[in-house]
């Protein structure tokens, strides 16, 4: 595998919240920056979507712990309603994200897998000898994610 290619599995447990609430959540790319507070910087949608639909893309900016911004397309490749959201990116990193949302416990559960290819030259271009770094600058990231979901549905009740 090249160095610059990455793959991430996680998987998250929001308590009391439906798996139709957390869909609903996740399948609004709008609303990243509100409940990914701090990662998702702006998700400004490049069209007029007044509900999730495949083929809609948003213009992101992202950051991590590491002092440098991402900047990249999300375009929705599937959609499965209450159950699964997967979306396409490319701009600085090229990749495919997908979530799968289901009843768990009390609540919901939420398994995401994140195929990417990193393009930034930056990171394209360290990843060889700092691969660990980058790696676990996205894995600061993904707590923040949990946090802020379950923070969020919490608001929304």
């Amino acid at each position: 595998m090249p160095s610059n290619v990455y793959h991430f599995e996680e998987h998250w447990t929001i308590p009391g919240a439906a798996p139709d609430q957390v869909w609903r959540v996740i399948a609004d790319a709008t609303a990243l920056p509100q409940w990914w507070r701090g990662v998702y910087l702006a998700a400004e949608p490049l069209g007029n979507y007044s509900e999730p639909q495949v083929g809609a893309r948003f213009r992101v900016k992202a950051r991590g712990f590491l002092p440098y911004k991402l900047r990249f397309i999300l375009e929705c490749t599937e959609l499965e309603t209450n159950r699964v959201v997967a979306v396409k990116a490319l701009g600085d990193f090229e990749g495919l994200w997908r979530a799968v949302v289901s009843p768990h416990e009390n609540g919901s559960r939420v398994d995401t897998d994140w195929q990417v290819t990193v393009q930034k030259p930056l990171i394209r271009f360290f990843s060889p000898i700092l691969k660990p770094l980058f790696a676990w600058n996205h894995r600061w990231t993904t707590p923040r994610g949990e946090a802020g979901l379950r923070s969020y549905i919490a608001q929304m009740r």
